[in-house]
């Protein structure tokens, strides 16, 4: 199911990229279109090894390479899926218009929520062993989380031509909060005295370990470059502001003028 889901999007991707023929050749360049491409059929290829084949089978054998597996579709497969930018090629592909819906500030609020609440359900033991063994709900979990993911970092990586809905203050508050609860979801399962799941304490320990260093990472590479572009958003809003002054000219001053005084003092 993985691999068919991959092979369709990787054909709409390219179908929906395709430019105009020219007619006399230009010298080809690599550009961020190039790059664009290479991030989201990355992301595609890693998406289906992960959740197929042995790979998916050795994260199987123990709960800390499971979470290193969720880790690794949501913090690697879902960024580049981003990147790749494939919103305005499907959107193209099927003869909608891409429009810039910056307004709406519910959408990286229900982004954020549902992302976040998946992260949490999925550590649930319920849904733990529900999704354990191999067959068509693992895999389903599996996408659905990734599309999850394909959401909540929507909300904080722009797809060119459009828009990121946050400003770059938002982004970073964005990206705290969720690193925070990642944070507390490993701390919960890492000072836990007695392991919530049927596999060994260490085993969760590890798993805890997984959440709240390597599972945080690409949260704060995203969260750093947002504070830069923010700090240097800034630097140039001043600047713009000082180049204004600077054009109006120095600003006239009030030249006072001493009375005469009215008693003159006899020499």
């Amino acid at each position: 199911m993985a691999v068919a889901l991959c092979a369709m999007l990787a054909v709409g991707y390219v179908l929906g990229g395709r430019r105009p023929v020219r007619v006399v050749d230009a010298p080809t360049r690599w550009n961020a279109r190039q790059w664009r491409a290479i991030a989201f059929f990355t992301g595609l290829v890693l998406l289906a090894l992960a959740v197929t084949g042995p790979v998916d089978g050795l994260a199987r054998q123990s709960f800390s390479t499971r979470t290193g597996q969720l880790m690794g579709l949501l913090m690697v497969v879902a960024p580049l899926l981003v990147l790749g930018a494939p919103q305005p090629r499907f959107l193209r592909l099927i003869g909608l218009r891409s429009r810039d819906r910056r307004s709406r500030a519910w959408v990286p609020l229900s982004a954020f929520v549902l992302f976040n609440s998946a992260v949490v359900m999925a550590f649930v033991p319920v849904v733990y062993n529900a999704t354990a063994g191999p067959g068509w709900a693992r895999q389903a979990g599996a996408l659905a989380m990734v599309g999850l993911g394909y959401v909540f970092w929507s909300q904080v990586i722009a797809q060119p031509p459009g828009h990121c809905r946050l400003s770059h203050l938002g982004r970073v508050v964005y990206l705290f909060l969720s690193s925070a609860q990642l944070r507390i979801l490993g701390a919960v399962l890492g000072f836990a005295s007695a392991s919530f799941y049927p596999v060994p304490l260490v085993d969760q320990q590890i798993a805890a370990g997984i959440l709240m260093v390597p599972g945080v990472l690409t949260d704060l590479v995203v969260l750093t470059v947002c504070l830069y572009l923010w700090l240097a958003q800034e630097d140039r809003g001043r600047a713009a502001a000082g180049g204004r002054r600077g054009r109006l000219g120095p600003m006239p001053t009030a030249v006072r003028r001493e009375e005469p005084s009215r008693f003159h003092k006899s020499p």
